[in-house]
């Protein structure tokens, strides 16, 4: 069983946490209208992209994990708005290969701007545990809701599923 004082100083930290980044966000974010986000399926291609150019849409989906239609969709979306291109590979020609363009390269630039900076201090590996730590913590979250209201967490998990659905996914 877990430490009490272990858990009560956790709960501090998040509550801080929740304050200090309330407070950081807005002294960051104030005078800009931001409501773009670099964690749905379009940005995620262009960091993927700006970190390896080049990359086949079938590697995209998987590097991203997500289905091959999303990715083909979010290319597509992508190519209208000049941000990539497709062509087909040279020494495969079933495979499709996606590029950063100028304009996309500038954008991914911007979207990279807006991860956080209290996650550049964690190594990948310790972002590995975060991401687990959090999905943890949500999983409970959500039981503590169906246990509360069983009528009213089918309606508030499918609310945040089409909400975030293109985030993190």
């Amino acid at each position: 069983m877990p430490n009490l004082l272990k858990q009560k100083n956790a709960a501090g930290k998040l509550i801080e946490f929740g304050m200090v980044r309330h407070i950081a966000d807005d002294l960051a974010h104030r005078g800009h209208d931001d409501h773009r986000s670099i964690f749905q399926g379009q940005g995620k291609i262009l960091l993927a992209l700006s970190q390896t150019d080049g990359l086949s849409q079938k590697e995209l989906a998987t590097r991203l994990n997500l289905t091959a239609q999303s990715t083909a969709e979010f290319v597509n979306k992508l190519v209208k708005k000049h941000l990539v291109t497709k062509e087909k590979s040279t020494t495969d020609r079933r495979v499709t290969i996606i590029r950063l363009t100028d304009l996309g390269r500038q954008t991914a630039s911007k979207e990279s701007a807006k991860i956080p900076d209290f996650l550049t201090v964690l190594s990948d590996e310790e972002l590995d545990q975060f991401t687990t730590i959090l999905t943890k913590i949500n999983e409970s979250l959500y039981d503590e809701i169906k246990t509360a209201n069983p009528s009213w967490v089918n309606k508030f998990h499918q609310t945040i599923s089409d909400h975030l659905r293109d985030w993190f996914m």
